[in-house]
């Protein structure tokens, strides 16, 4: 019987725990962070970040590299703050990323591809969102929700920074039905033998917000890790596990969970 340790979290936030300027947080600062909250708390071999590390790219590619050195592989997917492009954040992103938060997620490919410690699962990158561990067959993505009803978009219009920092050449409904429609394509077409799903939106609503989860047809992993929704969770439905480990805006502890896959 072969077996994976795997250490999870999501929703890192590191703006909310490390002082950020316009253009990130310091090498040094990010290296302290993790020796402090990550290094102590190793036990898988893997480490799965399921999304919102950080709006700054750079800085989530230094923390996604300093957090490698510990770890045999490194496996994120996005989540909706890495699309986010804000002139807050900085004057030149908009400009940078034309205007088009899908350039943003290519240029993290981009600067990842080279990366063998590091996979960025993503639908739009070259694996597709699948890799092969040590014969774990594993996907990932944001998996984009779909706001339902009239109470789903006034959220998102008006509550939700998606609607506002996700830019594209599409309305603002248009933008994130496309996401969805895309999200749900490559699901449908994932084999149904995998090990484990990594995504940024479940696929089971914990909050009574369509905002927060994408539905799907059929759950085609025993183990399904999620961020998004800040709720830590370990549960199961319809014979899938569903585990978050979510840090949030207000974590005093950064815990580092882990799991362990068999087959």
């Amino acid at each position: 019987m072969k077996s994976l340790n795997v250490d999870y979290i999501s929703d890192l936030h590191l703006s909310f725990y490390i002082k950020s300027d316009n253009n990130g947080y310091s090498i040094e600062s990010i290296k302290e962070f993790i020796d402090k909250n990550i290094k102590p708390k190793v036990n898988g071999q893997i480490l799965v970040i399921a999304g919102d590390i950080s709006e700054f790219i750079k800085s989530s590619i230094v923390f996604l590299e300093e957090c490698a050195k510990y770890y045999d592989k490194v496996l994120f997917v996005a989540g909706n703050h890495e699309y986010y492009i804000s002139s807050m954040l900085n004057k030149n992103m908009k400009k940078e990323f034309d205007y088009n938060s899908l350039n943003k997620i290519n240029k993290i490919c981009s600067l990842l591809k080279e990366n063998e410690k590091i996979i960025f699962l993503d639908r739009t990158n070259s694996n597709n969102g699948m890799i092969c561990y040590n014969g774990f067959k594993i996907a990932g993505d944001t998996m984009w929700y779909l706001p339902q009803g009239i109470s789903g978009w006034l959220f998102y219009y008006l509550y939700s920074n998606d609607s506002r920092l996700i830019l594209s050449n599409l309305s603002k409904r248009d933008k994130i039905m496309a996401l969805h429609k895309e999200s749900v394509k490559w699901y449908d077409n994932l084999p149904n033998d995998l090990d484990l799903i990594i995504t940024h939106t479940p696929p089971v609503n914990n909050k009574n917000n369509s905002c927060y989860y994408c539905s799907v047809n059929s759950f085609k992993a025993p183990v399904w890790i999620y961020g998004h929704d800040h709720i830590e969770s370990d549960f199961t439905q319809s014979n899938t596990r569903f585990i978050s480990n979510p840090w949030g805006y207000e974590s005093k502890d950064f815990k580092v969970k882990t799991l362990t896959l068999r087959k």
